[in-house]
Order: structure tokens, then sequence, then C-alpha cells
């Protein structure tokens, strides 16, 4: 997803509604609250065959990358 299809998402919703990230995995249920958001520059790369992403501040590529906590 962009920043720009994350907008378009979020711009019908009210400013004061609170986000929570949801989790599936198998019959749990895990929920996240935000807790920053930071754009970092680096390289995507596959580990073990998943998306991965190495972190460089001279890397090609800029991630939004959004910190959550389980203390919800």
């Amino acid at each position: 997803m962009t920043v720009k299809e994350l907008r378009d998402k979020l711009s019908s919703v009210d400013d004061q509604t609170r986000v929570i990230a949801y989790r599936e995995d198998g019959a749990e249920q895990q929920l996240f609250e935000i807790e920053e958001v930071s754009l970092t520059k680096g390289t995507p790369k596959r580990v073990e065959g998943k998306p991965g992403f190495e972190f460089d501040s001279k890397g090609l590529v800029a991630w939004l990358f959004i910190t959550v906590t389980s203390d919800f």
C-alpha cells in the first residue's frame, strides 16, 4: 500500500476515530495501537524467502514504517 492509497482510505473517516492495527494468526486475534510513524531509508530484500528490509540511511528507497505496541 502506498501513502496515497492509505490517505484515500482514511479521507472519509472522522478525525477523532481511534486507529487500531488488527492481526489474525490462525484462531488468535491481536490488536495493536500505533505508537509512531517514520519514514526510513534502506533496501528491500528477502530473508528466507520472506519480504524484508535492510535499514540503511543511504538506502535506495524510503518506506513508511508504523511502529505498534501490543499494550492495548
